[in-house]
């Protein structure tokens, strides 16, 4: 089995996508000119479609071709662009020079894009041609220890235009383009299955949804993020209080992902946004920060079906 480093590798993708988004001022702005293009509508032709994906360690990844070449995407809520994709796999041009930055285990990533336009297709369900200025990295270190045919991520810029609706047992996100006249959540969901309807605030460029939570009476903040496994970030006194009154409870444990390191994992209980009480989640990664922060990655959302609607800024989550 390959020495799988990838919870600490995708993460330092989100660092990479948080150092493109908030380094207007450095790099970013001084090649302001060869930054991806406007959003578009990837909508395409299907106003309604099924991709099925594989469950890899947590993370979501869809069967797909970029340039007719085989392999797979994550589809991650937390990457900015419509596509990111992995020259290291797939051949493409570095004709244009977008910015670069570390990732938090120490690889230097340089965002390019290349003048050709790039075909893709995902789960022979969506073919999209055409598309220019998408960027591109070197993610040979996902490539070699999680996914060997990793494609890149699926993100924002294309889910932001459908209502989408994740199923963790049946392994399938189904999605609904918002540009079907009349089409409201109540067509695409049973009712009687909603537990709760959660408004969110739409941070990081419109890709993060955050809203408060509780767990006992403590106010936490939190965020969803298909490319978060789940995590909790907490200040040492938050710890020590959530702790004391029994709504954590904390052990260290070597992590497979970081050689071995060990790492404090811990189990939240008492979990409710207002008054709804939510499940229980186990196997969170924690940490002793300046904040504090919880991350509805995979260890929440497996225990839902989840319906993400950007455009109404809410999240339901509905039995399994």
């Amino acid at each position: 089995m390959r020495d799988k480093q990838c919870n600490k590798w995708l993460s330092a993708v989100v660092f990479l996508l948080a150092f493109v988004a908030l380094s207007a001022n450095t790099n970013v702005q001084s090649h302001a000119a060869n930054k991806p293009g406007p959003s578009k509508n990837y909508s395409g032709s299907q106003l309604d479609f099924t991709l099925p994906f594989h469950l890899v360690d947590g993370y979501l990844f869809i069967d797909g071709q970029v340039n007719g070449k085989k392999g797979k995407f994550m589809f991650d809520t937390g990457t900015p662009f419509a596509f990111f994709l992995n020259h290291h796999f797939v051949p493409l041009a570095k004709d244009k020079y977008l910015s670069q930055g570390y990732a938090a285990s120490g690889q230097l990533i340089v965002l390019h894009t290349q003048n050709r336009a790039v075909s893709i297709k995902l789960a022979d369900q969506i073919q999209l041609d055409g598309l220019k200025s998408l960027p591109h990295s070197n993610f040979d270190f996902i490539q070699d220890n999680v996914e060997d045919k990793f494609l890149g991520m699926v993100g924002h810029d294309f889910n932001k235009n459908y209502l989408f609706i994740i199923n963790y047992d049946k392994q399938t996100i189904d999605f609904h383009a918002y540009d079907q006249t009349g089409k409201a959540l109540s067509d695409y969901v049973e009712k009687d299955k909603i537990i709760v309807t959660l408004p969110f605030i739409a941070t990081g460029d419109g890709k993060m949804p955050e809203l408060d939570f509780f767990i006992g009476n403590e106010k936490i903040a939190g965020f969803f993020d298909t490319g978060n496994l789940g995590s909790l970030t907490l200040t040492q006194d938050m710890k020590t209080r959530l702790e004391n009154e029994g709504h954590i409870s904390v052990e260290e444990k070597n992590q497979l992902f970081e050689s071995h390191k060990p790492a404090l994992f811990c189990t939240i209980r008492k979990l409710r946004f207002e008054n709804q009480a939510l499940e229980d989640i186990h196997n969170v990664q924690l940490e002793i920060g300046k904040e504090n922060k919880i991350g509805m990655g995979y260890q929440f959302l497996k225990n839902y079906v989840s319906v993400w609607d950007y455009k109404n800024k809410t999240i339901t989550l509905m039995k399994q």
